[in-house]
């Protein structure tokens, strides 16, 4: 295993994977950083002592279990939960209601049939939340749904 820890960045690198942890001040503030590698590294000083030697990094251990909060932590903020997927949903489904704003507009050159088709698209629109089978996420991900209503042409 490789090991970097920089006090002063809060980071710990372990096996080229590095995160910004909440708390590295239980070390030595006349510490720099840490390197190992595999079974010795060495401790940096950043008062301008000279390198220490080590061939035990137990001391060091809780910079791993902080690694593996701060890993946990950031997997935890990439899940997306189904209030946001309906929240992306409901600004994808505006939009569309957005740019079709115009057809609705007292000057609009559209033919009144025209206009019916769509005022209906957009009425449409404004129903999916109650009248779709898709998941929020599968009509972000993909417009092109048949839980889309078809854009009058």
């Amino acid at each position: 295993m490789k090991l970097s820890i920089i006090r002063v960045d809060k980071t710990v690198i372990k096996d080229e994977v590095g995160y910004i942890v909440d708390n590295l001040d239980w070390l030595d503030s006349k510490i720099h950083a840490i390197q190992w590698d595999t079974d010795k590294g060495e401790i940096e000083y950043g008062d301008g002592s000279e390198n220490t030697a080590i061939t035990d990094i137990t001391p060091y251990n809780q910079s791993l279990t902080d690694w593996e909060t701060a890993k946990n932590k950031e997997a935890a903020a990439d899940v997306v939960t189904d209030e946001t997927w309906e929240r992306w949903f409901r600004g994808t489904r505006n939009d569309l209601l957005f740019t079709s704003d115009w057809t609705q507009a007292s000057d609009s050159p559209l033919s009144d049939t025209k206009k019916a088709e769509w005022k209906t698209y957009r009425q449409a629109l404004r129903d999916m939340p109650t009248s779709k089978t898709a998941t929020y996420q599968e009509l972000v991900e993909n417009t092109s749904h048949s839980d889309y209503p078809n854009m009058p042409s």
